[in-house]
């Protein structure tokens, strides 16, 4: 009776912890609780949470599994399995464990909206669409379902349907940041800026800390040509969270478009300070030092945007910028090639009319490419 007490008292005190939360106090509390009773379940589960927000994912799936495998019908640790997979990028894997929760219990919303979310990572959009309808069937009002149904819709360029079903998610729910923000990447995918904005700067009114849509507010302005309040914009973006590597890259493309190229330099190192990844920043770091007549360091720099992405058409257009000017011809237009072979519809249209390509204009090869004569 008193190992009993005790091991309800350790697993409520794990609980509290998680909630505070405090996971690292959580998963200790859980730990001595599993030294009396090997077997508690829901302590497995609660501790795979606990590790899981700590993204220590290999540790988490293995509590998890042995929470199943004590009890294959455990919901949750089936349905969070499954969760912490998908974070872990493991969405195949991911997919098998809600197919079992859904076999076991098929009206899980929130299994059918986890693997919906899964399908879309992988880019199966039109079986994510069928999984968020069916957790729509059994709870009608889960505005989260709606907004990532509107995120799938956008992918497949279905943007009337995509607001319709932003919009149901408002209707349901208006004071999420988040699927503001999911409205306004709609517009801005769709082309209408204006709208675009207008959703960001509501994000924005109901957390005034919404990093995201402080950098996109910039993107939206600078398209509509107000470039001072772009600049101000991604200012805010990096104050709010100066760890994020998109809002330091943006902040230095409003530096770099408003002539002060030698600041944005300095702002996209510490967007890669942030994430050396960021191969947009490597590029974007390419053509700031491209335009100072730096090319020998811009070549290095787009070089790193190429190994993290080597079918990165900006850069490789961006090399052929930097060998226009270098005079290597025949590099140049190699690269020009290639960016429009990868991106027809953006990069044909670009080059015809880039003034940064001047070096090229009497290249035949190059007239030929685009089918125009300067």
């Amino acid at each position: 009776m008193i190992m009993e007490q005790q091991i309800q008292s350790l697993f409520e005190q794990g609980v509290k912890q998680l909630e505070s939360p405090d996971c690292e106090g959580a998963i200790a509390t859980f730990d001595r609780l599993l030294e009396l009773d090997s077997n508690h379940t829901d302590a497995l589960g609660c501790r795979g949470v606990a590790l899981g927000r700590l993204k220590r994912y290999a540790e988490c799936i293995d509590s998890f599994n042995r929470a199943i495998e004590l009890k294959p019908l455990d919901r949750h640790s089936l349905l969070n399995r499954g969760i912490a997979l998908s974070e872990w990028g493991k969405d195949q894997e991911a997919m098998i464990s809600f197919d079992q929760l859904l076999l076991y219990y098929p009206h899980d919303y929130l299994g059918w909206e986890s693997k919906a979310n899964s399908l879309a990572t992988l880019e199966r959009y039109s079986e994510a669409l069928n999984c968020y309808d069916r957790a729509l069937e059994f709870h009608p009002t889960y505005y989260k379902a709606f907004a990532n149904r509107g995120n799938v819709l956008v992918c497949l360029k279905r943007f009337k349907a995509a607001l319709r079903s932003y919009d149901r998610a408002l209707e349901i729910k208006s004071d999420d940041p988040d699927v503001w923000f999911n409205r306004g990447c709609g517009f801005m995918a769709w082309e209408k800026f204006p709208e675009a904005l207008e959703s960001f700067e509501s994000a924005i009114a109901i957390n005034p800390n919404h990093t995201s849509s402080w950098v996109n507010r910039g993107n939206m302005l600078a398209k509509l040509g107000r470039e001072k309040e772009c600049l101000e914009a991604c200012e805010r973006a990096v104050e709010i969270n100066p760890n994020c590597t998109q809002a330091w890259n943006n902040y230095a493309l409003a530096l770099r478009r408003l002539g002060r190229v030698k600041e944005a330099i300095a702002s996209y190192d510490k967007s890669l300070v942030c994430d050396s990844q960021n191969y947009e920043a490597w590029d974007n770091r390419g053509y700031a030092l491209a335009k100072i007549g730096k090319y020998k360091e811009a070549h290095k720099s787009i070089d790193m945007s190429l190994e993290v992405k080597p079918d990165h058409a900006n850069g490789i257009y961006n090399k052929g910028y930097c060998y226009a000017w270098e005079g290597k011809t025949t590099l140049a237009v190699d690269c020009i090639a290639r960016a429009i072979e990868l991106n027809r519809s953006k990069y044909l249209s670009l080059a015809q009319t880039d003034p940064d390509l001047k070096p090229l204009h009497k290249n035949k090869r190059f007239q030929k490419l685009l089918g125009k004569t300067f």
